[in-house]
């Protein structure tokens, strides 16, 4: 099950509560070393996306890789560039 941590979660929230609009999407972004890459922004869901509630986030998911998204975990800090997160559980890739 996908999981954002807690320190995510409050980015998160201001970055939406920013944008006033949209959700967390995750989307396939094309193949890198023959193994799907995700993509992730603050936009609406595509009309397929799988919409998920995750740690109090609104997450649209691309069911192209929901299979994927499943063993994710978010996480997130401030940095002094601004928020930057990072996906962790994504199968190696060998290239």
């Amino acid at each position: 099950m996908m999981k954002i941590t807690d320190q995510a979660r409050d980015l998160l929230n201001q970055i939406l509560e920013y944008e006033e609009a949209g959700c967390l999407r995750l989307f396939f972004a094309g193949y890198g070393c023959g193994e799907p890459d995700i993509g992730m922004a603050i936009e609406e869901p595509a009309g397929d996306d799988e919409l998920r509630h995750i740690n109090s986030i609104p997450v649209a998911i691309d069911k192209r890789i929901v299979h994927l998204a499943e063993q994710l975990t978010i996480e997130g800090k401030q940095t002094m560039e601004g928020p930057k997160f990072q996906m962790l559980g994504l199968p190696e890739k060998d290239c």
